[in-house]
């Protein structure tokens, strides 16, 4: 038997999800770091992730961060490597990782103060907020897909039966 094997090869789908997520980091950041500017009172509070002297080194760090990122999403997400977790357990652990690898990034490359406990835990809420509203967004695209995919194959029944019976 002749099975045509429709899974994409690893690399281009490490490249597709590490182009995704360093573009949304590169957005998130930018985004973030017109904020943070335009609100911190004293300039010298600003972070060195959004300094403008490190701009090139910044974005090489966080396409780092991303390829690392992109890694534990195939390697967790995919069913390429882990055959057998729940699919909650995957995107805890995913975002255990994501918390771990942006936490040794920030200490690494000084992204902000390793000391203030205020920007660690506003940075773990802002984060765990934005993962639980992008499952919720995962889930409600699966849901509609599942309505549509249910609608056309109730219709390809029809059809089928309707042309038994002709």
């Amino acid at each position: 038997m002749n099975i045509k094997n429709t899974e994409k090869p690893f690399v281009l789908e490490l490249f597709q999800t590490f182009t995704t997520i360093f573009t949304l980091s590169v957005l998130a950041i930018s985004f973030t770091g017109l904020l943070v500017i335009n609100f911190t009172a004293v300039i010298q509070d600003i972070p060195a992730l959004f300094a403008s002297d490190n701009t090139f080194k910044v974005i090489l760090q966080i396409a780092g961060f991303a390829f690392i990122m992109a890694f534990f999403c195939v390697l967790i997400i995919t069913e390429r490597f882990i055959l057998k977790m729940r699919f909650w357990l995957r995107l805890l652990l995913l975002l255990f990782l994501a918390l771990l690898t942006f936490a040794v990034f920030a200490i690494i490359f000084k992204w902000f103060p390793t000391d203030n406990l205020q920007t660690w835990i506003g940075f773990i809420v802002c984060t765990i907020i934005s993962y639980i509203l992008s499952v919720c967004l995962t889930l409600l695209k699966f849901k509609l897909e599942g309505k549509k995919y249910d609608k056309l194959l109730t219709n390809y029944k029809e059809r089928k039966n309707d042309t038994a019976f002709h």
